[in-house]
């Protein structure tokens, strides 16, 4: 009873650690790799950056809307003048103070001349709008070049998708194929215990010496050496693909079934003239061009005069009393000085935008050429895997005579231990032919343009 209520504690205790052992297939991988990858999650920001850009381009075609206001105090009267009564001024004053019916001799009390002060403190304040007419341009070409900043890095974060899930299918491939070689091991310990057995069953009958069971038992050593180099091969591959998909220190295990989906590679081909217009390159090319394009009219439009319609609501108060008013105006600018030197600024771009159009067609030659060699490898890669079953089917056959030959007594532990050796390569390489084989289908699919599978 003890006994049972042990074992059913350790099964609980055991049991959620192996629940939580979760197998990732590639497809997870990938989709992992893009939603913990640094570079994709700065470039998804790099596209909201562009995007207010483009927000604030557009915001040109608005009104621009300033304030101002300003209060001083001087430490003199702004205004001053010096008044002086001349004499026929003086006889015309008291003329008119006598018809008045006043007595006139009171102004022989008072000056001649005085000074007249004002204004020694006030306040003024302006609002003002202007609406851009006409500007040579510059505001729709800016906010043209604000967009087509906006599509530029949502190809660059494409691109940077496709060699994401490039590398994550390397390194989940390179894994793979460790796991397979160790299958491979797993089977050569089997066929060199049987051999071990032979060789010790015809030793203790006399028909073999001991050597063979020791070059047996060397060759078990061997094949010992070589499963410690994989596993802790396994180990770092398994660190750097948990690393790459944001599982970094986590234990991940990978489906280690090798695949046997491979289709000859003209499946997959198609037309590269074609395709050229769906790669994101060829596209980052076109808007470099595009851009370039642009600048060369915000340049030319910067030499051409700009107009503009507002109005300026003021108040001032400078004489102790407020007043307000509105003004409309309308403003035409004339960027003389940028006649003749502006010009060379327009050629500078002009020879920019010229670069950018040779680069475009030097740089499609190239894609073109890369499809043809992506396409290639793929082949190659076929081809290699055709001539490896191949292998297998010979070694695997040199393995089963040489095993005859040793028992009929036609054949040297060496010859059998070589053939062994044979097989064992022909399943590696086999397995390298395979992951090249997936590896090369992405980089074509990719290469030209299409999603990866």
């Amino acid at each position: 009873m003890k006994i049972s209520i042990i074992i059913l504690v350790t099964g609980m205790l055991i049991a959620p650690e192996l629940q939580a052992q979760k197998v990732y297939s590639l497809s997870e991988c990938r989709q992992m790799a893009l939603d913990n990858n640094i570079k994709m999650r700065n470039g998804k920001l790099e596209i909201d950056q562009a995007k207010e850009q483009e927000r604030e381009a557009y915001s040109k075609y608005f009104p621009t809307v300033t304030a101002s206001g300003s209060y001083f105090k001087a430490y003199d009267d702004l205004l001053k003048k010096k008044i002086s009564l001349s004499t026929s001024q003086q006889q015309e004053l008291t003329k008119t103070i006598t018809d008045l019916g006043l007595n006139a001799s009171a102004l022989s009390g008072m000056p001649t001349s005085y000074t007249l002060k004002a204004i020694n403190h006030g306040i003024v304040a302006d609002v003002m709008a202007m609406e851009p007419l006409y500007a040579g341009g510059q505001i729709t070409n800016g906010n043209k070049l604000a967009k087509l900043q906006t599509e530029v890095k949502k190809l660059q974060l494409q691109q940077s998708q496709d060699e994401l899930l490039n590398t994550t299918e390397q390194y989940y491939n390179q894994l793979l194929t460790l796991y397979e070689k160790q299958h491979t091991l797993d089977a050569v310990d089997k066929q060199l215990e049987r051999i071990h057995q032979d060789a010790t069953n015809s030793f203790k009958a006399g028909i073999k010496n001991k050597d063979d069971v020791l070059s047996v038992e060397l060759k078990q050593n061997e094949i010992s050496t070589n499963r410690l180099k994989l596993e802790n091969g396994i180990s770092l591959c398994k660190m750097v693909l948990a690393q790459y998909i944001g599982m970094n220190g986590k234990e991940i295990q990978i489906d280690t079934t090798l695949s046997k989906n491979l289709p000859n590679p003209t499946t997959y081909y198609t037309d590269h003239a074609t395709a050229l217009d769906n790669r994101n390159e060829a596209k980052l090319l076109d808007k470099n061009v595009e851009a370039n394009a642009l600048q060369t009219k915000i340049k030319k439009g910067a030499q051409l005069p700009t107009v503009a319609v507002g109005a300026v609501a003021l108040y001032q108060d400078l004489m102790g009393s407020g007043q307000a008013n509105i003004v409309g105006l309308a403003t035409v600018s004339v960027p003389i000085s940028d006649i003749w030197t502006g010009k060379h600024g327009v050629r500078h771009q002009q020879l920019a935008e010229q670069i950018a159009r040779e680069d475009r067609e030097d740089n499609r030659q190239l894609l073109m050429i890369q499809m043809q060699s992506s396409y290639n490898d793929l082949v190659n890669a076929y081809k290699q895997i055709e001539l490896a079953k191949k292998s297998m089917e010979k070694s695997a056959e040199n393995l089963r005579l040489n095993e005859d030959y040793y028992h009929a007594g036609t054949a040297t532990m060496s010859d059998l231990l070589e053939a062994q050796a044979k097989d064992q390569q022909s399943h590696d390489q086999y397995t390298d032919a395979v992951a090249q084989y997936l590896n090369s289908r992405t980089s074509y699919l990719i290469a030209t343009g299409r999603q990866v599978q």
